[in-house]
């Protein structure tokens, strides 16, 4: 995609942040998002300590939007993840999607993680076609975590597992084979 940039993002975007959540949780605007707790949580208080992400800009218009946040023990509501594992939020305007925005966000989004020496998970609906993209780049389905959403479908908790190992445990990043394979498809891309 021709004039695509990919940047941090930062406090001064969290407006666009709250359309794009919108519009990855199925929610008609921002406000909408903003009054459904299960949603709002993903961005009430941003920039908390922790928090990642990058914005996808075409032309000086945001098209696109991926961020990771960590969750306390009281914050998770599904049946899978952990404090320490960040849960991804991404989003890309219908026009821009397909020519491979969401890959290059999520590319930056997982070398931002393996930098901290993280993993990631993510929540997809079962019928999205994104699915396709997470798994390519290295998401794999958690075992038990299928559940029914707020729109009555199935959604599945995928996972991109970095840390392992007692390196991991010392706090130096252990990044598995199949994490450096992917990041070597992101920078190809």
């Amino acid at each position: 995609m021709p004039d695509l940039v990919i940047r941090p993002a930062v406090q001064d975007d969290l407006g666009v942040l709250w359309d794009v959540l919108a519009m990855a949780a199925y929610e008609p605007d921002a406000e909408a998002a903003k009054a459904v707790p299960p949603v709002a949580k993903y961005l009430v208080g941003w920039q908390r300590p922790g928090d990642f992400g990058f914005i996808a800009e075409q032309n000086g218009e945001i098209i696109g939007a991926a961020w990771a946040r960590r969750f306390s023990a009281e914050e998770l509501r599904v049946p899978y993840g952990d404090e320490e594992t960040p849960k991804v939020s991404i989003g890309v305007k219908p026009n821009a999607r397909g020519q491979g925005v969401g890959e290059k966000l999520m590319c930056a989004l997982i070398g931002e993680a393996v930098r901290r020496g993280l993993g990631l998970n993510l929540s997809v609906r079962s019928e999205n076609p994104a699915r396709r993209l997470y798994e390519r780049l290295g998401f794999r389905d958690i075992p038990g975590s299928a559940v029914t959403n707020r729109a009555g479908g199935m959604s599945i908790g995928m996972a991109l597992r970095e840390r392992a190992g007692p390196l991991a445990r010392r706090g130096a990043p252990a990044v598995c084979p199949l994490v450096i394979s992917r990041l070597s498809q992101c920078r190809k891309s």
